[in-house]
């Protein structure tokens, strides 16, 4: 199997297969079990998950994507790493500026999603009372200002909140932070340099078993630099035809299933893992393609991935406690679809607003800024003079 080069089209359609993983797992994977070994490792989830899906086999698309769903962020950390190689392929990116690009492609879209989470938990679905919003806000300041300043990543009780699945936000940002840096390495040093940093990785991740102290490693950038390095090698290597042997898809097969039970092979699990995905969407990805309401149905979530992923977290309530409390695989599916669907509208919605906001305010970088105050500064002094 050779690796095929992802244009625009690959691209969106794989963050529209990521996004509808990661929404449903975040769905599913609140049933007491299975639980997911994502930033742990928890041998009896995985046999959780295999009594499950031999004891009830009914469910066994709940168990799937609430053990396996979460995989879906690994294909976004692949692809954020193999779009910005491709754009800057041939520079090296200007990093103050490029970082002010990266603010202004999240900020927006998160603060009105912070506002939405605001109106609808605090005055639709939480018990808050009139001032529901005011009140959600004071109680949770903290968590709200750590995620807004990127520190959230490092203080452990603050992983997860206000909303489950923010935690993407500092973390996406580290690797923003540090892409020009490892754009230079590997320009530099070539593959070995991706090489040596993936390996350092995985050691650091085994060595310390996941943590330094109380801080999990991958809540940072360094427990997913494996998938990082991958996305920029690939992406520098597409005029090559790269082969991807089935020797290495039966070894990343074979290390993801040790991983689930013995943990020195778990720290690879997130690179196994992926590197099944890659190889399985290769495979399918005519298939995906020729089939039309496969691909208008992806390209659609692909291009909503970044605000869905936003909203879904705070709109599984109530759906998810009816589906907790019957507890029947086929209503866990219909509410599953429904809190998607609404989701997918509220995605929508905060989507139009979020376009028209910056089609009507003229965002500038801070050195753009900076060069327009000193310009008005010395017209003024000049007059003055």
């Amino acid at each position: 199997m050779y690796w095929r080069t992802l244009d625009k089209i690959d691209s969106s359609l794989y963050k529209g297969i990521a996004i509808l993983m990661i929404a449903t797992h975040n769905f599913m994977h609140l049933f007491p079990k299975p639980k997911e070994n994502e930033f742990g490792f928890y041998p009896d989830r995985f046999f959780d998950f295999l009594h499950l899906a031999y004891s009830e086999p009914e469910n066994i698309l709940r168990t799937s994507l609430s053990f396996l769903g979460h995989f879906g962020v690994q294909i976004f950390i692949f692809l954020s790493a193999y779009g910005l190689t491709k754009k800057y392929s041939s520079k090296q990116p200007d990093y103050w500026p490029f970082i002010w690009q990266r603010i202004m492609k999240i900020y927006p879209a998160f603060l009105i999603a912070i506002l939405a989470w605001l109106i609808i938990v605090g005055w639709f679905i939480g018990d808050y009372g009139f001032l529901g919003p005011a009140k959600l806000l004071y109680a949770n300041i903290i968590p709200l200002v750590l995620k807004l300043s990127l520190l959230s990543s490092f203080t452990p009780e603050y992983y997860f909140s206000p909303v489950g699945p923010w935690w993407f936000i500092p973390f996406i940002f580290q690797f923003y932070l540090t892409f020009p840096l490892l754009r230079y390495l590997h320009s530099r040093y070539g593959n070995r340099a991706l090489l040596f940093l993936s390996l350092t990785s995985l050691l650091i991740s085994l060595l310390t078993q996941g943590k330094i102290g109380e801080l999990n490693l991958y809540f940072t950038v360094l427990g997913h630099l494996p998938a990082l390095c991958l996305g920029i090698f690939l992406a520098s290597n597409d005029d090559k035809k790269i082969n991807i042997p089935k020797s290495i898809i039966l070894l990343a097969l074979g290390v993801f299933l040790l991983g689930n039970i013995y943990e020195t092979f778990w720290y690879a699990n997130h690179i196994s893992f992926l590197i099944l995905i890659l190889a399985f969407l290769t495979y399918l990805s005519d298939t995906i393609k020729n089939t039309r309401t496969i691909r208008k149905t992806l390209l659609f979530y692909g291009s909503l991935s970044m605000p869905l992923f936003l909203v879904n977290g705070f709109l599984r309530a109530p759906f998810i406690t009816w589906a907790i409390d019957y507890n029947h695989w086929s209503l866990t599916l219909i509410l599953c679809l429904i809190s998607l669907s609404l989701s997918t509208l509220v995605a929508l919605a905060l989507d139009k607003i979020e376009k028209r906001l910056m089609l009507k305010i003229e965002w500038e970088t801070p050195r753009s800024l900076y060069n327009q105050f000193t310009q008005c500064l010395t017209k003024a002094l000049t007059r003055v003079k």
